[in-house]
């Protein structure tokens, strides 16, 4: 990791270093990186957690993919606590300022442990280094840096109102400064006139990992460019990584020898530029009913050797338009096409499809194999347009090489955890075998018992049966036996009744009346 950019390092290091202060017995986290664009860099710095990434704006191809999600971070659709962490790094100062307290509410909200912001805060120091900065990129490539000029346009977030908010919802929070104004203003410089001069970059490299490896741990201070907010919800934390506020002398003094070497690499590849260079274009058409046609284009030149080039078209004397065309040269190659916008009359962005006829696309990179490239926005209808803008870079060597192994080590990272989640399910599917093993046997076993059960019912039933048809007859001889009797003693009714009636018992009677008997 200490090969990337040293902004990149300095966001990304500093949230792992938070994270893994957290983290205990080999806990996983479920993250959510809000701002995140198309760059999955995070999981990089955290290859242990789920991480899922949020951005208002996604390429069409990553709004399928299940590890991206578009909405809104001033408005996200989600439970309460339903990620453990929520990043936001240097977004926060692209929000309207209108919003900035809604956006701190979601992310606090939306987190169940901690969420941590990064941004660069109001202060005359930082705004004068931000207006030098892109003063040097406008030098050099004739328009401002995007996100420098958002920040201009926004206004920086104030670093005592945040803290004054977050007191008054008895939120729990640390802020750390860290990044001196001074190196990363010098850093900034070194990276946009590598990206003039793209033979510089290998040595700006070396630049970033020099930073990366030996100032950045000594990096922190109140006088930074960069402060990290980190609200404390489910846990609170002992921060322990901050090491000592002073930057060794020999590494500054490093850093000043690597800064004049830079510049010295910078003159001499400036020198007999612009006879050995060759004159490319930007051309931008607008189909307002006739096609794409060169009376409807407007073009940029650059020197083919730059690799990045503003672009900026006004579209409101156009009444509709049903397409735009984008040709990034004249000629085959990588491009990159960022901060592709197209803004309606209200400030609003206007929503399209990419068609063309690149070879290759991923993310915001085109590959295009033949000359006269292009990419084309189609509209479902006709619209109206006030402005189109974009960065447009034609990638240099180093940098297709460094996005193809970037793109190879997220790429390893998704297999990784398909793996894991495999295996999860694996040993799942194992363990429910077993119980639904087990559980057979028991049914089994029960079922056994109750056919055994049964049988001995059955035989039971019929013993019951015989007994009862025994029973059955014998009653029926005792009722025959009965009726018998009956007719027997009626009969010797019927005799008695006779004697009693007759003269001979009546003379019996008397006599025995006479003689006391």
């Amino acid at each position: 990791m200490k090969n990337c950019a040293f902004d990149q390092y300095q966001r990304y290091n500093n949230i792992r270093n938070i994270i893994n202060e957290m983290r205990s017995d080999n806990e996983k986290y479920r993250i959510l990186e809000v701002g995140a664009n198309e760059h999955r860099n995070l999981e990089k710095f955290l290859p242990l957690d789920k991480i899922t990434y949020l951005d208002i704006q996604l390429p069409e191809e990553l709004q399928k993919d299940p590890n991206y999600i578009l909405g809104d971070a001033t408005d996200m659709d989600f439970p309460d606590d339903e990620y453990d962490v929520i990043v936001a790094l240097d977004v926060f100062e692209h929000i309207p300022l209108e919003k900035r307290n809604q956006f701190i509410d979601e992310l606090y909200r939306v987190s169940s442990q901690i969420c941590i912001i990064t941004a660069p805060f109001l202060s005359k120091e930082t705004v004068d280094a931000e207006s030098r900065v892109n003063s040097i990129y406008k030098s050099l490539f004739g328009g401002d840096y995007i996100w420098l000029a958002e920040h201009k346009e926004n206004g920086l977030p104030d670093k005592d109102a945040l803290e004054g908010y977050l007191q008054a919802k008895n939120v729990k929070f640390k802020m750390i400064g860290h990044g001196r104004l001074s190196i990363w203003e010098k850093l900034m410089g070194f990276h946009f006139f590598a990206a003039k001069y793209p033979d510089l970059a290998v040595y700006r490299q070396e630049i970033d990992k020099f930073y990366n490896s030996y100032i950045f741990d000594y990096d922190y201070t109140e006088d930074s460019y960069r402060k990290i907010v980190v609200l404390e919800k489910g846990r609170n934390l002992n921060l322990s990584f901050e090491t000592s506020s002073e930057i060794p002398a020999e590494t500054l003094k490093t850093l000043e020898t690597m800064e004049r070497t830079f510049y010295n690499l910078c003159s001499m590849t400036g020198e007999n530029k612009e006879e050995n260079s060759c004159i490319d274009k930007v051309q931008i058409f607008i189909d307002a009913g006739d096609g794409f046609t060169e009376l409807n284009s407007k073009n940029y030149q650059f020197n083919d050797k730059e690799l990045m080039k503003f672009v900026t078209v006004d579209l409101r004397d156009f009444n509709v338009i049903k397409g735009i065309r984008i040709d990034p040269s004249d000629y085959c190659g990588f491009y990159k096409i960022d901060n592709l916008r197209l803004i309606g009359a209200n400030d609003t962005e206007m929503k399209y499809q990419i068609s063309g006829n690149f070879d290759f696309k991923t993310s915001n990179v085109y590959l295009f194999e033949k000359d006269d490239p292009n990419i084309i926005l189609n509209f479902e209808s006709e619209v109206g347009i006030a402005r189109i803008e974009l960065y447009i870079s034609k990638l240099s060597t180093t940098e297709i090489v460094n996005q193809y192994v970037s793109m190879s080590v997220s790429k390893e990272n998704e297999i990784t955890s398909i793996n894991s989640e495999y295996k999860q399910q694996l040993e799942m599917k194992e363990t429910n075998e077993q119980v639904l093993k087990k559980e057979n046997q028991d049914y089994r076993r029960m079922n056994e018992a109750l056919v055994n059960d049964l049988a001995d019912n059955g035989r039971v039933n019929e013993k019951l049966n015989d007994e009862i048809e025994h029973l059955r007859a014998t009653n029926i001889l005792c009722e025959n036996e009965k009726q018998k009797l009956i007719q027997e003693l009626e009969i010797k009714e019927l005799e008695l009744s006779s004697i009693y009636k007759s003269k001979a018992w009546k003379l019996i009677v008397k006599a025995r009346k006479i003689l006391g008997k």
